[in-house]
Parts: structure tokens; C-alpha cells; sequence
């Protein structure tokens, strides 16, 4: 009886490409004794054509299931039955530039045990070698230039195997170098050098353990990475960093730590499971830690918080330097010059950085694109994104309701990222920066445009998609896109586009968010930034509840001297005057940026016109107010460094009804003034801790706004509940949240975010999914 055969057709989408994916498909098509090909097509999909008896034929779906390669993922199988294309085996083709389905460009991958383990043996090929990688690890795309994922399409293109690479490539039983494309050896692939500050090559043996050796020194360096330059230094010496801060220009920001394994971690720094898997994970990002009391590390590291932001080695380059370096673990910062993107190329790293380091570390593998490290902090014992770049984009995330058209988002202003969507897929780009400087927004333009090529995005048929913010520079980006290429354009409100960012993650097309930040342009022109919405599966929303709208005293320049929202404050409870005394008592008076007395400040006060209902505003005058910060050198800084004093504060259960709410219109209105009226009171009398204050505040905010939230969705039949803005992060708030809608209405599910940063690094994520319900 003869056996049923059957030919077909397979198209597969996800991680497929630059992950191993072809040669394991070749191995297992053989092991079933299967003929046909498989090709990587131009859309980031991979094509099998498959001919056998069914048996095998099942048997091949079963262990393309079952075993698929570590770093490949699977997100769709189309099959067709087609007419047999017979040939002698089972091949790899080269691949084709045709899309048949877009499919996802590989994110770069740490490096994996099995490349350590050749880096650390002597009797290997790859003995020290800091770009050894395979199937299984490496860059890809930080170093693509083009899909499909080939190697003269990244690059790799300029560094031709050697013969015993070549080998490798085409043994089919070496599972970890047939057919990948990254691989390299001292023969053949990258090379890696030692300059001064101004680019003369230092003639030395080991390029890697003298600049190890001259970090311990106390020297500065900087490094070529992955997907940027790095700057290096000990971070164990309060001169060393604080040489690092000045020539850097950064105030109090803190910095990354990179330590040689888990073991030095735990010196260093508290550590659960949790952590620990995030930081052995291929995407190695890094992670928030509280910091281990009576470690070596600087205070100076991170000034004010009581947490310090540690990563592995994911490169072989970084792996050496820590391996061959005294202390284990060092800064590892970005390296870039003030509030400029981070230095991809060497020559733009010996022009602007060059007066920041001492020396670099430096290699001739180009920089394709730009990728930061991502970085995660635990809230509640949830990791949260701060920030999703390496290791994570430029991954799609699935979106549970469909666009009808195809979309470019461009995100927010402040550290922004940007994305496309089409059919069910959202693609966000890596962290770009704050977008109001030139050249941030040159990047943003530079990486959607390549989005834009690679996924064959047709813009006169798109949508445009820019947030309500008249004065941001993304806006204007968009806007001239949009002229230029014939698209329409979409406004969505800034704290919209934040709810339906949390909603996307889950799969929601309704909900309450509790939407929480520093600064959004708001529907009636004020700054928003402490909103309760309801939001509706038409794209439309309603404002259910906000912060009591207070005076940004002089402007922007209340986001950057806290004291002059405090004032505002004490303002609106005591009179001008009064809480010019306040100021006078506590000492503020030279915080403000300029010289001022009564008369100006009353003058500034009555002639200001914008008003915030931001929590990231109020929060920064409670900080003022403890004197934890009166000049925020960095994004969040005050909400941070209150947070951290205030992380082992107790509740003072008698001050919760000291922030009200009050209805105005269909809006309840969560009114703190009263509380920090009687704050004051209580420093001054000495009744209460500061700590204890602190810690009261935060968590009175969040529970008030949960009772709105809570209150809004029973109104509306919902049942979950949506924490999201840069705010969202802060964990005694969140706690507050989460005990009101606990304790009042056990039903309701408060959610927070897993995918994309609560911040503005999820905005285009939430302009997009607000475009498939609203288009």
C-alpha cells in the first residue's frame, strides 16, 4: 500500500530570522527525511516548501513545536497545499527580497554560556576574543542594515570568513554556526584597539585588560558596544565619579552599574529570584536593585535614591574588561555628551565625548542603529519598563483589535520613543531621547523612516498619529510627514493615548485609567498630569476625576525649580503673602532661579496663567518642602528622591481626610492642599517624622485616586482598573492604589504595565491602539 504524500507551502512570522531558524529547520527536515527548501523572505518571514509522506510531515510540525531554537519565537504558521517542487534534499536558499508576510527583526541578544566558555578556554579558537558569537546570540539589530537577515545585508558584510569559520557555516552538525551570520574569529572578524582621548592608537598587547587595568587605575574610558559607546570608570571612589559627573555635566542622574556575574551582584546590592532571572536573561537589561548597605559603591553613583540600576555583561567586549578588571563591577554608563543621543561611530566619539574620557576602547564593527540599554525597576513586585530598547525592540506586540489602515506614531517629547502599526501589530521603535533636541528628532526621523522602508508602509494611504502638544517637536515632525507625503493626521491627548497604551498590553477596548505624570497638553489647554479617564472601545473618553489644578509659577520653570510649585500651593491654602513666610522659614528663598522677595513673587504668581493638575508637580513641591530637592537635574528627579526618603515611612492614618475631594461639575477633584498646609505645621513642631510625612503623602494621593477610579468604574459596569503615566511607577502610590480599590471594592482588578514603560516610552504604543478604535 503506498504511503500519502503531501506538498506544501509554509510561511512562518516572528523571531525567524538571525536566530538559527533556517538550519534548524534544515536538521529536522532531514531527520525526517522530508525534501524541499527554506528561504528568509523580505519581510522578516522565513518560507518552507515541504514534501513528504504525511507521518513525517507531522512529525516535522511536532518538533518545529517542541524544539524550536532558544532565541526564536513563533508568532504565525500559514500553510498551503501547493504542486511538489522536488529536489535531491532538503536546502537552504538564499533568501528572497519579495514579502509575502511581515514578520519581526530580531532584537540583539546577550551573549550566550556556551561563547563564554570559548572566550574563557585557552585551547579555543575564540580564546579572548570579544566578538565571538553564534545562532544562539549576538547583535542583530543594532548591525542590520536591510532584511532579509543575511550578512552582507549587516555589518558583518565587510569581515569575510576565514576557512575554518566557513567550515562551520556550512556543517550542518555544528548547531551553533551553520548559517549564522554574525560569526566571527580572530582570523577573519572585527578588530578591537586602545586610543587616547583624541583617537592615537596606543600600541599595546591586550587592548582589553590595559584599559581594565586603567579604570583601576581611576582613569575614564570610553567603549565601543553593541549598540553605542558605553563610558567606563570604578564606581567604588566618590573622586572618580564625581570627576565622571563634572566633565559629563550630569548633576545627580544616576548612574548604570555593570558587575561580572550574579555573585558580585549580591556585594553590591539586594537581590530575589525575580531580579535574578531578569538579569540572566538573553535580553540582560538593567535592573533596579536596592542598594546593599555598607557596599564599596559610591553614594555619589546614585545621590538621594536608596536603589542602584545593575546589568550583566552581554557582549564579550564588556565580559573581558569586567573579567580582567580588579573590582568586578564598574559604571557603565551611556556615552554621549550632555542630553545628546549616544555616540555610535568613532570618529563622533573622539569629537564629543573626547573631553569627557580619558581613553577608548574602540573596534572597527560598524553601529547600524542606535540602541540604548533597557532598563527595569520592580513596583509592587512587578517588573516594570523604565525604559524598552536592547534586548527588546524592535519586537512587535500584538494588538487584540485590528487597524484598518496602517499608522506611524510619533510618540510624545521626553524620553519618546516612536512605532508603525499595520493589520494586528504594533512595532516601537528603541528609546530615542527627549525629541526636543535636533538631534533626537533627527534619529526619530531617521529610524521610523527605515520602519517605514523595511515594512513597506505606504504613507499617502497612512495615518500620522502626533500628540495634542501644540509646542513639541515630534508634533512638528509628524506634521511635516504628513505634508510631504499626503497622509492624514490624528491628535490624541497625551494621557489618552497613555490609558489606551495599558489597555493594548491586555487586550482591553474599555477601562478606568488612573493616569499619572509630570506633563501632558489637556483638552481644555491646561497641563494635565493626575487624571482619572473612562475610556470607551469608540476611541472616546471622559474625564472622571483630576489633581486640584494649581499655578505653574513661571511656566516651565516650575518643572525645574520645585520650590516654585510649592509656592504655588501655599499660595492657593494661606494667601501670597503668608507663603511667601513659609518660604522665608524653611530657607527657599534662593531656590527659585532668580532673586526674589514678596512683591515679585505675589506679581509672578497673580499674572501666571497656566495651571497643572500634574501629580509629578505637586510631588515635586512635597519635595521641596522635606528639602530632598530644589532643582530637578534630571526627569522625575524630585517624585524619585521622595520616594526613596520616603520608602521606610509609616502611614499617619489621622492625615488621610486632609486630602479632599470635592466635586466640580462631573469631575471629582482630589484636593491636597489642606495636607500640605498642616505638613508644615508638623516639621516645624517636630510631631511627626519627615519620613513618615513623606511616605503618608504619596500613599494618601494614590488612595484618593483610586476611590475616584473605583467610584467611576462601578458608574460604568467596568471592572478593570488601569494604573499608567511615569508616575505609575512610584510604589508607595501604587500601593495607595491598590489597598483603596481593595478595601472599597474587592471586584475591581487594578492592572499595571508588563509590555512598553507606564511613561512616555509607551505613548506610540497608545497612539496606535487608539487609532484601531477610532479610525
Amino acid at each position: 500500500m503506498l504511503r500519502r504524500t503531501l506538498s506544501l507551502d509554509i510561511y512562518i512570522t516572528g523571531i525567524v530570522q538571525g536566530v538559527g531558524f533556517r538550519p534548524f529547520i534544515k536538521r529536522i527536515a532531514l531527520k525526517k527525511r522530508l525534501k524541499g527548501y527554506i528561504r528568509n523572505l523580505g519581510g522578516g518571514e522565513v518560507k518552507i516548501h515541504l514534501y513528504g509522506d504525511i507521518d513525517s510531515i507531522r512529525g516535522f510540525f511536532k518538533e518545529l513545536w517542541l524544539n524550536n531554537p532558544t532565541p526564536s519565537e513563533i508568532y504565525s504558521i500559514k500553510v498551503e497545499v501547493v504542486d511538489p517542487y522536488i529536489t535531491g534534499e532538503f536546502d537552504i536558499k538564499p533568501s528572497g527580497t519579495e514579502l509575502h508576510l511581515r514578520s519581526i527583526i530580531p532584537p540583539d541578544i546577550s551573549i550566550c554560556n556556551e561563547c563564554i566558555k570559548e572566550i574563557d578556554d585557552p585551547n579555543s579558537r575564540w580564546y579572548m576574543y570579544p566578538f565571538n558569537s553564534c545562532a544562539w546570540c549576538g547583535p542583530r539589530f543594532s548591525m542590520i542594515r536591510r532584511i532579509p537577515y543575511d550578512r552582507p545585508n549587516t555589518a558583518m558584510d565587510r569581515f569575510p570568513l576565514c576557512r575554518e569559520c566557513y567550515d562551520e557555516y556550512t556543517d550542518v552538525k555544528n548547531e551553533r554556526r551553520f548559517h549564522a551570520q554574525g560569526i566571527s574569529c580572530p582570523k577573519c572578524g572585527p578588530k578591537i584597539w586602545l586610543t587616547d582621548n583624541k583617537g592615537n592608537i596606543l600600541s599595546v598587547h591586550n587592548p582589553i585588560r590595559t584599559a581594565a587595568e586603567l579604570i583601576d587605575k581611576g582613569y575614564i574610558i570610553g567603549i565601543k558596544g553593541i549598540g553605542g559607546f558605553h563610558i567606563a570608570c570604578r564606581a567604588d571612589s566618590d573622586d572618580i565619579v564625581m570627576k565622571l559627573r563634572m566633565r559629563k555635566r550630569r548633576g545627580e542622574k544616576p548612574f548604570a552599574l555593570m558587575a561580572l556575574n550574579i555573585e558580585i551582584v549580591k556585594k553590591i546590592a539586594y537581590v530575589n529570584d525575580d531580579a535574578i532571572k531578569l538579569l540572566l536573561s538573553r535580553e540582560r537589561p538593567i535592573v533596579i536593585l536596592p542598594k546593599r548597605g555598607g557596599s564599596q559603591v559610591s553614594d555619589l553613583v546614585a545621590p538621594g535614591l536608596d536603589s542602584i540600576g545593575i546589568m550583566l555583561p552581554y557582549s564579550g567586549i564588556h565580559y573581558i574588561l569586567l573579567k580582567e578588571a580588579k573590582w568586578k563591577y564598574m559604571i557603565m554608563t551611556s556615552g554621549n555628551y550632555y542630553e545628546k543621543p549616544m555616540e555610535t561611530t568613532n570618529e563622533g566619539a573622539i569629537n564629543r565625548i573626547g573631553e569627557i574620557v580619558d581613553y577608548f576602547l574602540m573596534h572597527n564593527r560598524e553601529i547600524v542603529n542606535r540602541v540604548d540599554d533597557s532598563v527595569i525597576r520592580f513596583t509592587g513586585n512587578n517588573p516594570v519598563f523604565l525604559r524598552r530598547s536592547r534586548g527588546y525592540a524592535p519586537k512587535w506586540i500584538l494588538l487584540k483589535k485590528r487597524l484598518y489602515t496602517d499608522v506611524v506614531a510619533l510618540g510624545a517629547e521626553l524620553q519618546n520613543v516612536g512605532g508603525i502599526g499595520y493589520e494586528d501589530k504594533a512595532i516601537l521603535t528603541q528609546y530615542i531621547g527627549d525629541t526636543d533636541k535636533l538631534e533626537n528628532l533627527m534619529e526619530l526621523e531617521r529610524i521610523l523612516k527605515w520602519f517605514i522602508n523595511t515594512y513597506k508602509i505606504s504613507l499617502k494611504d497612512s495615518y500620522i498619529i502626533i500628540d495634542k502638544h501644540p509646542q513639541y517637536a515630534s508634533r512638528y515632525l509628524g506634521e511635516r510627514i504628513a505634508e510631504q507625503s499626503g497622509s492624514e493626521i490624528l491628535e490624541v491627548q497625551h494621557h489618552v493615548a497613555h490609558g489606551y497604551s495599558i489597555m493594548a498590553e491586555y487586550g482591553y477596548s474599555e477601562g478606568v485609567a488612573i493616569t499619572i505624570d509630570g506633563v501632558g497638553y489637556g483638552d481644555d489647554g491646561n497641563i494635565w498630569g493626575g487624571e482619572v479617564l473612562i475610556l470607551y472601545d469608540d476611541g472616546d473618553y471622559r474625564r472622571a476625576g483630576r489633581i486640584k489644578y494649581y499655578k505653574m509659577l513661571g511656566g516651565d520653570l516650575a518643572t525645574i525649580y520645585p520650590v516654585r510649585m510649592l509656592y504655588s500651593i501655599l499660595a492657593e491654602a494661606l494667601g501670597p503673602t503668608e507663603a511667601y513666610h513659609v518660604i522665608m522659614e524653611r530657607k527657599l528663598e534662593d531656590k527659585f532661579g532668580i532673586p526674589i522677595d514678596n512683591n515679585i513673587l505675589e506679581s509672578i504668581y497673580s499674572r501666571e496663567r497656566i495651571l497643572t493638575s500634574s501629580i509629578g508637580r505637586v510631588l515635586d513641591a512635597f519635595s521641596a518642602l522635606l528639602n530632598l530637592c530644589w532643582f530637578r537635574s534630571y526627569e522625575g528627579e524630585p517624585p524619585m528622591k521622595l520616594e526613596a526618603y520616603s520608602r521606610r515611612g509609616r502611614p499617619i492614618e489621622w492625615l488621610f481626610n486632609k486630602v479632599d475631594i470635592y466635586t466640580e461639575g462631573l469631575i471629582k477633584v482630589i484636593d491636597p492642599t489642606l495636607f500640605i498646609n498642616e505638613a508644615i505645621d508638623l516639621i516645624w513642631s517636630r510631631e511627626a517624622s519627615t519620613k513618615d510625612l513623606g511616605y503618608t503623602f504619596q500613599y494618601i494621593l494614590g488612595y484618593r485616586l483610586g476611590e475616584v477610579a473605583a467610584e467611576a468604574a462601578l458608574e460604568e459596569s467596568i471592572s478593570n482598573i488601569f494604573l499608567t503615566g511615569g508616575a505609575a511607577v512610584n510604589e508607595i502610590i501604587y500601593k495607595g492604589v491598590k489597598d483603596s480599590i481593595k478595601r472599597h471594592h474587592r471586584k475591581l482588578m487594578l492592572l499595571l504595565h508588563r509590555m512598553v514603560p507606564p511613561g512616555d516610552g509607551g505613548i506610540a504604543l497608545g497612539q496606535i491602539y487608539y487609532a484601531a478604535h477610532s479610525i
